[in-house]
């Protein structure tokens, strides 16, 4: 604790200095009458760079570590002993790392931490990965630590091969819901595999409601810019949701893990920052207009992607034909890459051509007098031939050729596109002329992914680079018909998939076992599949009872007398949501603790507060204590509406009362 606060102090303190040195100087600046434009221009110049050597946006995300590191410094510890001889190691793990002439303070992103995830008790031959190869030792100690404000309230040796479910239940006993909470302390190795899986892989998680897997894939994204920062850097890394809401409550807990840069976005929103940066013309879209994009099936998607075959092979004879010709052979080493869009073909070639037409020009500089300037002659004669041919080709491709087959899908540029309509276009361009200006994503997070349609997942796969996507949801939530049906759907539109590591969570951590009880009857007359384990958490019995307004009002009033957690009121019908709005407000909630969501409204989450929303809105959030308002369980009488009510049912984390109408 003494070396945390000296450090934090001497941080403050350069960044307080840095920060008076450069109000000083521009104060001088300014104040001085014989100061030019140009030395102000200069003087900000080598500001820039100074603060870039000093690294402050690094140097203030330390500041923010050193904040949680002297409230709770580290969370366990792990002795390990040399194989070779009676050395023994201690390595103390935290949310974040400590170094002074060595490590301090381990993260927990390190691979050493991994020890402390992967084995349940003391025992011989642990092993983990180095950067120099597999290390062995014997661990000897597990110690887990309970710190407070920088106070040790309790430790534990797990000698005894305590139940971590029991630890586990434990700490979700203190969580209050409403927003999203780190899994440092309690990772489990079937989150670690997923965790620590190579980027460079899709990875495909099937998920239970309950078993973290959205706070799974931040903690993957957070280990990831740790252990490969060359390979992903935050702000070239992309989580994608299907609704602000999501986003929202997802986006409080990067800065928790220390990620400040990261994007996040909704699939609409992606699109448009597309055909803005690209420039499409797009005479007018209405993302808002009612279109059922479910018709939009994988047997569609196959037929749009054989009209684009076609144009492939069209253009690659084309091609082929012009590079055969005699004159052009000596011209022709460029080979048709299927990988690229066929503009991207076509320009590579230009490129090429281009390149040794300026080598051509070069030659007949340097040797003017030479005999072979005619010769070189000949060729620049030829290679504009053979650009001019080419470029023909590539306007025809872009102007006409994409047009028409544009048309033949019945979608008009100079109208107004609906979403699906603009997610086709956005396809058929991607594939046909790719990207010009878009930078592509070095990494994708699709959260609640069984909600996406095969077209949404056929976009994305054109903005990521190589593949590299964590995909995590589950298929027992998927009621809107939309979504993919199964998991290899997605193998279909994204190749990379077909060789994807995929994962199973089937243990609830959320909820007590009296609400995964019902939810599970809920769902089993439909599927045995993926139904939610539990922890065995202990919790009051879901309480079951027909609406009357006064009533619901009554109990609510006994829990506003003390919000010392998140409340959540699911309604499944319009009116129900004005009612209890109405209520609310006569309860006189304060304003700030008061949160209604709304698809495409940006949410500011509260861990004490009460939140209203239809049951629609709901998905991938949890509160501490849940009304469902005009639930009907003995009206539940197919798969999608068990799926709803299973989704509704398991926001609850230690209460539930349901009213039925």
């Amino acid at each position: 604790m003494k070396k945390l606060k000296a450090a934090k102090t001497l941080l403050e303190k350069s960044l307080s200095e840095i920060g008076k040195s450069n109000l000083k100087k521009l104060k001088d600046l300014r104040e001085n009458p014989e100061t030019s434009g140009a030395d102000f221009h200069f003087f900000m110049d080598q500001l820039q760079q100074e603060n870039r050597a000093f690294n402050v946006k690094d140097r203030y995300q330390q500041l923010d570590e050193f904040d949680i590191l002297v409230r709770n410094p580290y969370f366990a510890r792990i002795d390990l002993k040399d194989l070779q001889g009676e050395d023994v190691e201690n390595f103390y793990i935290g949310k974040f790392g400590y170094y002074e002439d060595g490590p301090i303070i381990f993260d927990w992103r390190a691979k050493v931490s991994s020890v402390y995830y992967r084995y349940r008790y003391p025992q011989k031959n642990v092993s983990y990965i180095t950067p120099t190869g597999t290390e062995t030792r014997d661990l000897v100690l597990k110690r887990t630590y309970e710190i407070d404000d920088g106070v040790v309230s309790k430790y534990y040796n797990n000698d005894l091969q305590l139940d971590e479910s029991e630890i586990i239940a434990e700490k979700i006993e203190h969580r209050t819901g409403g927003v999203l909470e780190d899994i440092v302390e309690t990772i489990q190795v079937s989150q670690l595999d997923i965790i620590e899986a190579d980027p460079r892989q899709v990875c495909i998680v099937q998920g239970c409601v309950g078993s973290g897997k959205s706070t799974v894939a931040i903690h993957k994204l957070s280990y990831i810019f740790f252990n490969f920062p060359k390979l992903v850097k935050p702000e070239r890394a992309i989580l994608i949701a299907k609704n602000q809401i999501l986003i929202g409550y997802l986006s409080t807990l990067f800065p928790k893990l220390g990620i400040f840069d990261m994007n996040y976005k909704t699939i609409r929103e992606l699109l448009v920052h597309l055909i803005f940066r690209e420039g499409l013309k797009i005479n007018d879209i209405d993302f808002d207009e009612e279109e059922n994009i479910s018709r939009f099936t994988p047997d569609i998607l196959r037929d749009l992607r054989k009209e684009i075959t076609l144009i492939y092979d069209q253009y690659e004879a084309k091609l082929n034909k012009i590079l055969d010709k005699e004159e052009y052979k000596s011209f022709s080493s460029y080979k048709y890459s299927k990988d690229l869009s066929v503009y991207e073909n076509i320009s590579d070639m230009l490129d090429d051509l281009e390149e040794e037409l300026g080598l051509q020009t070069l030659a007949i500089k340097e040797n003017a007098s030479s005999m072979r300037v005619l010769l070189h002659k000949e060729n620049i004669k030829t290679l504009k031939k053979m650009l001019g041919v080419l470029k023909k080709n590539r306007v025809e491709l872009k102007n006409k050729t994409l047009k028409i087959l544009i048309n033949k899908l019945g979608i008009d540029l100079n109208g107004r596109l609906s979403y699906m309509q603009a997610l086709i276009y956005v396809y058929v361009y991607l594939e046909l002329i790719g990207l010009n200006k878009f930078k592509k994503y070095e990494y994708c997070v699709v959260d609640e992914g069984q909600d996406f349609n095969v077209l949404e997942y056929a976009v994305l796969g054109k903005l990521v680079l190589h593949g590299r996507f964590a995909i995590l949801g589950d298929l027992n939530q998927s009621y809107k018909e939309e979504g993919v049906m199964k998991w290899e759907e997605i193998s279909e539109v994204i190749s990379e998939a077909k060789q994807a590591h995929t994962f199973t969570l089937d243990t609830n951590y959320r909820s007590t076992k009296p609400i995964i009880n019902l939810a599970k009857k809920i769902l089993s007359p439909y599927t045995s599949e993926y139904l939610p384990k539990s922890i065995n958490r202990k919790g009051r019995d879901v309480v079951i009872k027909r609406f009357d307004v006064s009533e619901f009002e009554h109990d609510l009033h006994k829990d506003l007398r003390r919000l010392d957690s998140s409340i959540g009121i699911i309604c499944f019908d319009k009116s129900l949501y004005n009612q209890a709005k109405e209520v609310i407000t006569r309860q006189g909630v304060d304003k700030d603790k008061f949160i209604e969501l709304e698809e495409n409204t940006k949410i500011s989450y509260i861990p004490k507060g009460v939140y209203l929303t239809m049951f629609d809105d709901v998905k991938g959030l949890e509160f501490a204590k849940v009304y469902i308002l005009g639930l009907n369980l003995s009206t539940v009488e197919n798969f999608k509406k068990a799926k709803e009510a299973f989704v509704a049912v398991t926001r609850a984390m230690n209460e539930l009362t349901i009213y039925s109408l």
